[in-house]
């Protein structure tokens, strides 16, 4: 966690306290992770930030006992499901620490408006409203420790998928494939696959395609998008390659797609703005002859997969050292076949690095 940055961002924003409720904030903001706010979402955990004195976090009982484990809030105060509403110990706890008219945080675009009337009902007197600029802006700039794992994360998805690649044959079933890349990436340390999408032949420019039973035949290209869970960070990496020997159309429009990758990568550097990257990205597919098809270019990286900022053009964030990002551009082949590569940055004080080998993409891979 970022302590400095999110204090000093808490302080300019004139709230006198944050509520974080997403798994996302509240793992950020206390260092536990509870994934039974996603699988079970009204069994909800809440954080409490006050931009003066200590925090706490509210969370069911039957939970805190793993949640102590990593949790750096001291001030921990547990509910029983079904019989005490977290809304309710969440204002007592409010009230308890004179905030009761203060001016609250609440992440309004994701809390259920059931709950947040709840609160509002049980807090008459305070101020609510949405902190959710706030978190994304705390959380766009990564401590080196994220860094470290956002990049392990990748660099195993990729060697999952390469390895899976190379040992895949014609007449194998997708799922057949997506397993061993499954397999893969678990092995390298994810504790859960936040997605797996691979698809062959016209089914490769669904972008989300589910592997089935389609068996990859000579002549195809496959394209695979996978994302596992490490210990909360996110991988998120693409990957297309070809089914036998390509035809001279498939290599060029890869080659060409590639080369809107690279141009897009090298244009990447502090006080760009995002905006201006998206116009560089277009740029680059006119430059190669290929139709521009995009609403973004990728996304911020963190322990959420789609984090500020979203690489579109109506964004004016300048990039900062810090920042996390992935880079995603894809080509529609219409009613032929899909094309995505996608690859972590990390923007530098004088550029940026790349954190998986976008290098070994150059050339697609081939599936024999």
């Amino acid at each position: 966690m970022n302590l400095e940055r999110f204090e000093s961002l808490l302080a300019e924003s004139g709230l006198d306290a944050v509520v974080a409720s997403s798994l996302e904030n509240v793992s950020y903001l206390s260092g536990a992770r509870m994934v039974m706010q996603r699988l079970i979402p009204d069994r909800l955990a809440l954080l409490l930030w006050p931009g003066k004195g200590d925090p706490a976090i509210v969370v069911c009982k039957g939970e805190d006992v793993a949640c102590r484990d990593d949790c750096r809030i001291d001030d921990m105060r547990a509910y029983t499901e079904f019989v005490t509403s977290p809304i309710d110990l969440l204002a007592d706890v409010v009230m308890e620490k004179g905030l009761a008219t203060g001016r609250l945080g609440l992440e309004t675009h994701l809390l259920p408006a059931a709950y947040v009337n709840q609160l509002r009902k049980r807090l008459p007197g305070a101020t609510m409203v949405d902190c959710g600029n706030l978190m994304d802006r705390t959380r766009m700039i990564k401590t080196p420790e994220e860094i470290d794992a956002l990049a392990t994360a990748g660099q195993a998805t990729e060697r999952a998928i390469r390895s899976a690649f190379e040992r895949a044959s014609i007449g194998e079933s997708e799922k057949e494939v997506a397993d061993d890349i499954t397999a893969g990436v678990t092995a390298a340390g994810a504790d859960v696959m936040n997605f797996m999408f691979l698809g062959t032949g016209t089914r490769s420019f669904e972008w989300h395609a589910r592997p089935g039973a389609t068996r990859l035949e000579a002549g195809q290209v496959i394209h695979t998008d996978v994302a596992g869970n490490f210990v909360g960070y996110w991988s998120d990496l693409a990957r297309t390659a070809f089914v036998g020997t390509p035809s001279p159309h498939q290599r060029d429009i890869y080659s060409r797609l590639y080369e809107t990758h690279v141009e897009t990568l090298d244009a990447i550097r502090p006080g760009l703005l995002v905006s201006e990257l998206y116009s560089v990205c277009q740029a680059a597919y006119r430059n190669v002859g290929l139709p521009f098809q995009l609403a973004h270019i990728g996304h911020g990286l963190g322990l959420g997969l789609h984090e500020y900022p979203m690489l579109k053009p109506s964004t004016n964030e300048p990039l900062q050292p810090g920042m996390v990002l992935c880079i995603e551009p894809a080509y529609l082949d219409p009613d032929v076949a899909g094309y995505h590569i996608e690859d972590l940055i990390l923007v530098t004080s004088d550029g940026r690095e790349v954190l998986t080998d976008y290098e070994r993409a150059r050339d697609a891979q081939v599936i024999a």
